[in-house]
């Protein structure tokens, strides 16, 4: 490089530093009392108080361990531009999961260290200052990519989790972590407008058959998705002119699939004529004779043949975008405040969650993204909240 071409870099960049990092670290988000065997006093036997066992006890249950590897990017060029990014590989071992007993123990699961998980991502965060003058506009905008893998389980067991009331998930060597395992919708017979579901048969030769059944008990379950999104992020907007400023907020998910739990009340075919239905979105439609192609079963009071139970028929896209917070405030003069021995006042109006985009069908599109998530339950949706204030500084 020529002293030249140093000095051009010099002027260019203002920050230029990378970074790497290794480290293994202690999860110990274990719940209360976990090692220990537990004994439930809510039942009853001939009338009397009793006491039944509630918690296998496992006195070998550790703190999950992750070894992380860190790969950073540092740079600011030209004062106005300042860009992170993060490329991470962190493997956790002695994961605390379920994992299902047989039945003649007296217990369904019991949490122990098992397995190990991958996630890799990249994480970028992104400052702009895009003019500069008397009118100033600045921005930032942050996003993140993960995948996450299963690697090793205990004897190699899936781990399913189905309780019967939130959508059956599994944990399984190769899949992501966060997988949904049910039966798959295969839509609706044009013919006499029944539900339809995916059933997978196997021949001696282990060749596989994929066909449709209308009985739910003949349906496979199966992987059918994953509520990890492909992508999150946010971005912020922030404009100043003399006292006024004004600033707004969006977060957003992408690729996430989500169970509306609420759709097997509120759009069941018939099958609960005491509950209301739920109003269709456009581009759904109802069979209503043969040949229709259609989104809907045929509604049947009572229902039409367990069309309404969980499968895969209620997983939506749970992708949005949300306008988290607007902020419009004006700092009162200097001269003002100096005679009432004040030294800075800001006037503010701010609005949260005034606007959310995506397509799914139920109150809320947000839902916890980690274990044990990706059902969207009976709930109010997120509120909207407006607020003017004042802040003094004396």
């Amino acid at each position: 490089l020529s002293n030249e071409g140093f000095m051009k870099g010099q002027d260019t960049f203002d920050l230029l530093k990378f970074r790497a990092s290794y480290g293994s670290t202690g999860n110990a988000q274990i719940g209360n009392y976990q090692t220990l065997g537990l004994y439930s006093f809510s039942s009853q036997y001939a009338g009397f108080s009793a006491s039944t066992p509630f918690q296998l006890a496992n006195n070998d249950l550790t703190w999950e361990k992750a070894k992380t590897f860190n790969l950073g990017l540092d740079m600011s060029m030209f004062k106005r531009l300042a860009l992170n990014v993060d490329v991470y590989d962190k493997t956790s071992a002695a994961l605390l999961l379920n994992v299902q007993l047989p039945y003649t123990s007296g217990f369904s699961s019991v949490i122990q260290n098992v397995g190990s998980v991958r996630n890799r991502g990249l994480e970028i965060n992104l400052n702009t200052v895009n003019l500069n003058g008397a009118f100033k506009w600045e921005t930032n905008v942050n996003i993140a990519f993960n995948k996450s893998k299963v690697l090793k389980l205990d004897n190699g067991k899936d781990i399913i989790t189905d309780n019967g009331f939130a959508p059956p998930t599994i944990v399984s060597v190769g899949h992501d972590l966060n997988s949904f395992y049910m039966r798959k919708w295969a839509g609706v017979d044009p013919a006499n407008g029944d539900p339809l579901w995916e059933k997978i048969t196997t021949d001696a030769n282990g060749n596989k058959t994929t066909t449709t059944t209308n009985l739910l008990s003949e349906a496979t379950s199966q992987f059918v998705g994953s509520f990890s999104p492909d992508f999150t992020g946010g971005f912020t907007n922030t404009f100043t002119y003399k006292a006024f400023s004004l600033s707004a907020f969006f977060n957003f998910v992408s690729g996430n699939e989500v169970f509306n739990s609420s759709r097997t009340s509120f759009d069941s075919d018939g099958a609960y004529e005491t509950v209301n239905n739920m109003l269709p979105r456009k581009d759904w439609s109802r069979w209503e004779k043969a040949g229709d192609i259609a989104t809907h079963p045929k509604a049947v009071f009572g229902g039409n043949k367990n069309s309404n139970k969980i499968s895969s028929r209620y997983l939506e896209d749970g992708s949005y975008i949300r306008l988290r917070n607007v902020n419009l405030g004006y700092e009162l003069p200097a001269s003002f405040l100096s005679r009432v021995k004040v030294s800075n006042a800001r006037i503010f109006v701010s609005g949260d969650n005034l606007w959310t985009g995506t397509k799914f069908s139920g109150m809320d599109p947000e839902i916890s993204l980690g274990p044990g998530g990706g059902n969207s339950a009976d709930r109010y949706p997120i509120s909207k909240k407006i607020l003017f204030g004042i802040n003094i500084s004396l």
